[in-house]
């Protein structure tokens, strides 16, 4: 049965020296939605696409134990890597949540990352996420399971930081994050990773 973080602030704790083999232990993270369209937008809603089914992408800001820093989204088409650094892998980008497996993405060597900003992002389709049912799925190699939805939306803010994923060592924590900003630099702005934004398109 999976572990359910309910509000903002509730957190997991995975000890990677049980495993013991904290190497090879992996944290498989999955992004899903709702497939329908928002029903519920007006003229101007409808001509930026508002009609269409939500398009979210799941996408990390990411620092690892070395400093290096980097992110990881469909959007400019950095899908990351399974065999070298950041050893962090997006497996797709699903444009409209027909795919009933979502958006994966992996963390494959979790002892060489500092910190992971999970995000989903509404690329089109609704302003906010009050009518996409947005999910987030933790699934850990040793068997755990954790669970999160992000069901406190803020108006207008298609941008959601929705978990958190620290290294303290032996120890990972998942934290249930949740919170809503206008896009990719507000949110960096938050969390001190220190990016330099440009517009991007896919």
């Amino acid at each position: 049965m999976a572990i359910t973080l309910k509000k903002s602030g509730d957190s997991h704790k995975i000890d990677l020296s049980k495993a013991g083999q904290s190497k090879q232990l992996t944290v498989h993270v999955n992004l899903n939605w709702n497939q329908q369209s928002n029903q519920n937008v007006g003229f101007f809603g409808k001509l930026l696409g508002a009609d269409s089914p939500p398009d979210l992408d799941l996408g990390c800001m990411y620092e690892t134990v070395d400093g290096a820093k980097g992110v990881i989204q469909a959007l400019g088409g950095n899908f990351g890597a399974k065999n070298s650094s950041p050893y962090i892998f997006l497996d797709k980008d699903d444009r409209t949540g027909a795919a009933s497996d979502g958006e994966n993405m992996f963390i494959y060597r979790p002892d060489t990352i500092k910190r992971v900003m999970f995000f989903a992002l509404i690329y089109r389709g609704a302003s906010d996420f009050r009518s996409v049912g947005g999910r987030m799925f933790f699934k850990i190699s040793n068997g755990e399971e954790i669970y999160l939805e992000l069901n406190n939306p803020g108006v207008n803010k298609p941008f959601c930081a929705a978990a958190i994923v620290s290294n303290f060592g032996s120890q990972v924590t998942i934290l249930k994050e949740e919170k809503y900003f206008s896009g990719h630099q507000e949110a960096d702005k938050n969390y001190h990773f220190g990016f330099n934004w440009v517009a991007g398109s896919k």
